[in-house]
């Protein structure tokens, strides 16, 4: 059955695709969502903060594409649901649901409230759980589409100072897995893409909940936002089932697959990197509770640290390369033991 599904399951191209991007208005949401705009996807975008998503919605007409915008927060699974409707309502059909919304609160355990941890799961974990549920019978109706989950390396890898965030994106891990293989096990041609970034340049960071008195910011390397929109991109054609956005985020998972008591000690030594020089008297409430309005950048504050470009990730989302660098690697090797052997 599972093979007959992967036969099946032929994604459209994205120009002829219908997508909603749940957590647009900022940061990787809307990143992709213009980068799926330009290759001329209809797009539906949703998030907490209107201004944001009129501006977004402005700079996807500019771009050519057709776009409409739902004001939602993922803890209401009706809210959710509405988004569904008015992307089948106005476009016809659902090709291609991201699911990116997500908060940080920025503090280590014995800091974090008991309601932060309940929160964290609410947007985290049940947005994603809310927008699945959403787009799950849309993109059967439509024959089959893709479901992509923008998760985070923390769904495998733990970071002192987040022990919530982890917690939930643990938490996403372990649905979109039973999912998948509740999919697979029906034959339905809906292919569920994991992807979990590394550390990026977007105004998560400065959005985060803390109690510092400066401002938190992610351990290096940060990459840029559009290094995970390639990898949406890439899931929205070709049914994949994890993408790692950025080389150091595979790099941690194998580390804590093969050494996790050398990742403790490691990861543990961060901490003072996850402090900017920007000031914040008493911490910040951060985005937790309620949006800030006129956020509506996709990069954040690192730019000048932020790499642009990671060739593990470009790998992954160009797979034809693959055996061309397999056998440059074979002939490089050969090379090497002609000359010496010559020697």
């Amino acid at each position: 059955m599972k093979q007959a599904m992967k036969q099946t399951m032929k994604l459209r191209p994205i120009s002829e695709q219908v997508v909603v991007v749940l957590g647009a208005s900022s940061g990787i949401g809307r990143e992709s969502a213009l980068l799926l705009a330009g290759r001329g996807a209809k797009l539906v975008v949703a998030a907490r903060s209107e201004p944001a998503l009129q501006s977004l919605v402005a700079e996807i007409t500019a771009l050519g594409a057709e776009g409409a915008y739902v004001v939602c927060d993922v803890v209401d699974h009706a809210q959710v649901e509405a988004v569904a409707e008015t992307a089948v309502r106005t476009f016809g059909r659902i090709d291609t649901w991201v699911n990116v919304a997500a908060v940080l609160v920025h503090a280590s355990f014995e800091e974090t409230l008991p309601e932060e941890f309940r929160r964290l799961m609410e947007i985290n974990y049940l947005g994603q759980v809310h927008g699945a549920l959403a787009a799950l019978p849309r993109l059967r109706e439509a024959g089959g589409g893709a479901l992509i989950a923008v998760s985070s390396v923390e769904s495998m890898v733990s970071l002192p100072r987040h022990s919530a965030y982890s917690a939930s994106k643990h938490a996403v891990e372990g649905v979109i897995d039973g999912l998948r293989r509740d999919l697979l096990a029906d034959g339905v041609p809906i292919s569920v893409t994991s992807i979990k970034p590394g550390t990026i340049n977007t105004p998560f960071f400065t959005n985060a909940a803390h109690t510092m008195d400066v401002e938190p910011t992610g351990a290096p390397p940060i990459y840029q936002p559009a290094v995970v929109a390639d990898c949406v991109l890439h899931a929205a054609e070709h049914p994949v089932r994890d993408l790692y956005a950025g080389g150091a985020a595979r790099l941690m998972t194998a580390g804590q697959m093969l050494a996790p008591r050398l990742m403790d000690a490691l990861l543990a030594r961060i901490v003072p990197l996850e402090r900017s020089t920007e000031p914040a008297p008493g911490g910040a409430p951060g985005t937790l509770y309620s949006p800030r309005e006129q956020e509506d950048r996709a990069e954040g504050d690192f730019g000048s640290r932020a790499r642009r470009f990671s060739a593990y990730t470009w790998v992954q989302t160009h797979p034809r390369v693959k055996p061309l660098l397999a056998g440059g690697a074979l002939a490089a090797v050969a090379a090497a033991l002609g000359r010496r052997d010559g020697s």
